[in-house]
């Protein structure tokens, strides 16, 4: 357990000091500290939310992430006949680009089950029902 504390404190320390080093910004030092202390902090917090999770799911999550992500890429140079410099557009090209891979994130994390190999080996088989055929000695029908 101190090795995690440790770790995470050596994660917080590093994204402190690029804060600090790139002053994302304009002001005073302490902004830009108390910046990196935040961006640390919900990533420390995401991570021991994700430490219960099931592989399946992080894994649709992640097929599902970037499958939204490939779309919404290829939705946006779909767009070339609207005016760029329109900020109703721009805001468009941004929703499509925030929107699509949230839900192909929060599709796969639901559906994540579905990549168990016993449930995915089961796609593959045979749904129809399985014919039981009997064997009848003649000396029963006889009897």
């Amino acid at each position: 357990m101190r090795g995690f504390l440790f770790v995470r404190a050596l994660f917080a320390a590093v994204v402190v000091y690029s804060a600090t080093l790139i002053q994302p910004i304009d002001g005073p030092l302490i902004y830009n500290v108390l910046l990196g202390l935040s961006v640390a902090a919900l990533i420390i917090a995401a991570e021991t939310r994700l430490r219960d999770a099931a592989v399946t799911n992080l894994l649709g999550g992640l097929l599902g992430f970037s499958l939204g992500l490939t779309i919404a890429k290829m939705l946006g140079p779909a767009l070339f006949w609207a005016d760029t410099a329109s900020n109703q557009v721009r805001f468009l090209h941004c929703l499509i680009i925030d929107v699509l891979p949230y839900l192909g994130l929060v599709m796969g994390i639901r559906k994540g089950e579905w990549l168990e190999p016993s449930k995915f080996v089961s796609l593959f088989q045979d749904a129809r029902p399985q014919k039981r055929y009997r064997i009848l000695d003649t000396s029963v029908i006889i009897d």
